[in-house]
C-alpha cells in the first residue's frame, strides 16, 4: 500500500520504532543476544555491493593490458557497466524487498554477486568480463536496500540512528579503501584476484545470512506490481546513467547523448504520475511528502557527488601528477577512511541523543575547507604532509558523518513497511549521482592532468558541499513527527 493511502489517519510510525508487540516483531524469531552480529552481516553485503563501484578504477590499465587488441569502447563498459547496472537496479531492489520478503532477495543478491566474482575473476573475455560485472552490479542492488532494513528491528529506537550510521559507514569506507586494496592486490598478484577474493568474503555473507537474519516483512503478492512502472523507473535510471557515463566518448551534442536525456526527460515525470496512481507502484511519490525523507536526499545528491569524484580523482592525481605508485596511493587513502569510520560511530550516537542538523552542517562545513585546502596547496610537486594529508583527513571527518547520517536522516520518519523501497531510493539516487560526478570530472579533465583542471573540480566540489550545510540546518525538520496527525 502507497505511503499515502494509509488506512489510519495517525502519522505514519517512524521506522526508528522500537518492534515489541507481536505484530510489528520480525516474522522469524532472530537468536537472541545476536544483534550486532546481524549488523555485521547486512553491513558486509552492503560493502559487498559498494566495494565494486570503485574496486576496478585502480586495476582499470591492468585489466585492459591483459586483453591486447580490445577496443576502448568495450574496455570503457568494464567500469561502467557495473555503476550502470547498479544504480538502475537499485530502485527495483528496494521494491522486491519489501514486496516478496527482505531475506528472500537478500540472498538472491548474494548468490549472484558470488556469481559475477567468479564470473570476473576467471573471464576468459572482455565480453564475458563485461557481462559478469553487470551481473555484480544488479545482484549488489538487491542486497543493498534489503540489508538495512534486515537490521533495524533487532535495535531499540535509542541506538537506530547509530546503527544506521555503522551500516552506511561500512558502505563508506568500502569505496574509500577499495582502490588501496587494488592497489595491494595488484602489487601481490594479477587482476582477477581483485574479484576473485571476494568469493570467500560473499560466502560468509550467506553464512551470516543463514544464522543471525530473520525475515522483517510479509510478502505481499495480492495486488500485482506495476511492472511497466518497473520499466518505466529503471528505464529512466537506466538513461540518465548511461548519458552521462558514455557522454564524452559519443559527444555531449550527439544524437545518443541528447536522446537519452531527452528520453529521461519525458519517462521520469510519466513514471511519477503512473506511480502516483497504481496500487502497488515500484516508487511510492507519497514518500517525498515527508519533508526529512525529501531534504536529505537532496543533501544527498550535493554530498555524494563530491565523495565519488574524489574516490576517482585522488588516485589520478597521485598517479599522473605525483607519479605515486600503486602501493603509495593504498597508503595514502588509508587514513581518510579509518577517520569515516571512527566519526561515522561518535556521529550516530550524537544524533540519538541531539538529531541530525548540527552535526551534519558542521560535517558539510569541514568537508568544504578540505576541498579548497586542495585548491589552494594541491600542486606539481608532491607534498604529502601538508597539501593531501590535511584535507583527506577534513575529508574523511566531514563524509565519515555525512555518508553516514544522511542514511539514517532520511528514513527517520518512513514508514517500516516501506524501509527498503526508501533505502533503495536513497541509495539509487546517491550511486547514479557518484556516477554522474565521476563522469563531469573526466569532461573537465578532457585527457590532461594539469593541476589547473583537477583546482576546477576542488572548487565545484567545494561549492556543492557547502551548500549542504544551510540545507540541513534550516531546511531539515528538527524533530520527527512521530504521533502527530
Amino acid at each position: 500500500m502507497p505511503v499515502g493511502q494509509s488506512e489510519s489517519t495517525e502519522r505514519v510510525p517512524s521506522v526508528f520504532a522500537v518492534l515489541s508487540s507481536e505484530e510489528n516483531a520480525p516474522l522469524d524469531s532472530a537468536p537472541s543476544g545476536r544483534p550486532y552480529l546481524a549488523l555485521a552481516t547486512g553491513s558486509l553485503a552492503f560493502v559487498l555491493g559498494t566495494v565494486n563501484v570503485t574496486v576496478s578504477n585502480v586495476a582499470f590499465p591492468e585489466i585492459v593490458r591483459s586483453f591486447p587488441g580490445v577496443s576502448n569502447s568495450m574496455t570503457g563498459w568494464i567500469i561502467a557497466g557495473y555503476s550502470l547496472a547498479f544504480a538502475t537496479t537499485m530502485l527495483a531492489g528496494g521494491r522486491l524487498a519489501d514486496r516478496y520478503g527482505r531475506l528472500t532477495i537478500f540472498r538472491i543478491g548474494l548468490l549472484g554477486l558470488l556469481v559475477g566474482a567468479l564470473g570476473a575473476g576467471l573471464a576468459p573475455s572482455p565480453l564475458i568480463l563485461v557481462l559478469a560485472r553487470a551481473l555484480q552490479g544488479m545482484f549488489g542492488a538487491l542486497t543493498v536496500p534489503s540489508s538495512l532494513a534486515l537490521v533495524l528491528p533487532q535495535f531499540p529506537q535509542s541506538k537506530q540512528a547509530s546503527v544506521i550510521g555503522l551500516w552506511a559507514a561500512a558502505g563508506m569506507v568500502a569505496s574509500g579503501i577499495s582502490p588501496g586494496f587494488a592497489a595491494l592486490v595488484l602489487e601481490l598478484s594479477s587482476w582477477r584476484w581483485v574479484y576473485l577474493v571476494l568469493v570467500p568474503i560473499i560466502g560468509l555473507g550467506l553464512l551470516g545470512a543463514k544464522l543471525f537474519l530473520s525475515e522483517t516483512t510479509e510478502r505481499s503478492t495480492d495486488k500485482p506490481l506495476d511492472l511497466l512502472g518497473v520499466l518505466m523507473g529503471s528505464g529512466t535510471v537506466f538513461l540518465l546513467v548511461l548519458a552521462t557515463l558514455q557522454g564524452r566518448s559519443w559527444g555531449w551534442l550527439s544524437i545518443y547523448t541528447l536522446g537519452c536525456f531527452g528520453f529521461a526527460a519525458t519517462l521520469l515525470p510519466l513514471f511519477i504520475f503512473r506511480s502516483s496512481r497504481h496500487s502497488e507502484p515500484l516508487f511510492d511519490p507519497a514518500l517525498f511528502r515527508i519533508r526529512s525523507f525529501t531534504v536529505s536526499n537532496i543533501a544527498v545528491t550535493f554530498a555524494m557527488v563530491g565523495a565519488f569524484t574524489s574516490w576517482f580523482l585522488w588516485p589520478l592525481f597521485l598517479t599522473e601528477v605525483w607519479q605515486y605508485s600503486k602501493a603509495q596511493v593504498g597508503l595514502a587513502f588509508t587514513p581518510s577512511p579509518v577517520l569515516s569510520a571512527f566519526v561515522a560511530v561518535f556521529g550516530g550516537r550524537w544524533a540519538d541523543r541531539h538529531g541530525f542538523r548540527g552535526i551534519m552542517a558542521l560535517a558539510a562545513v569541514v568537508a568544504t575547507v578540505g576541498f579548497f585546502w586542495l585548491y589552494l596547496f594541491m600542486g606539481e610537486e608532491p607534498d604529502f604532509l601538508f597539501a593531501f594529508f590535511p584535507a583527506s583527513l577534513m575529508f574523511g571527518f566531514g563524509m565519515g558523518i555525512l555518508a553516514s547520517q544522511l542514511n539514517s536522516a532520511a528514513l527517520r520518519d518512513i514508514p517500516p513497511e516501506a524501509t527498503a523501497t526508501a533505502n533503495g531510493i536513497h541509495q539509487s539516487l546517491r550511486y547514479a549521482i557518484g556516477g554522474m560526478g565521476a563522469a563531469t570530472a573526466i569532461t573537465i579533465l578532457n585527457g590532461s592532468h594539469s593541476v589547473a583542471r583537477y583546482d576546477v573540480m576542488w572548487c565545484l566540489l567545494g561549492v556543492l558541499m557547502l551548500l549542504v550545510a544551510p540545507l540541513m540546518l534550516f531546511a531539515y525538520p528538527k524533530h520527527s513527527t512521530l504521533g502527530n496527525n
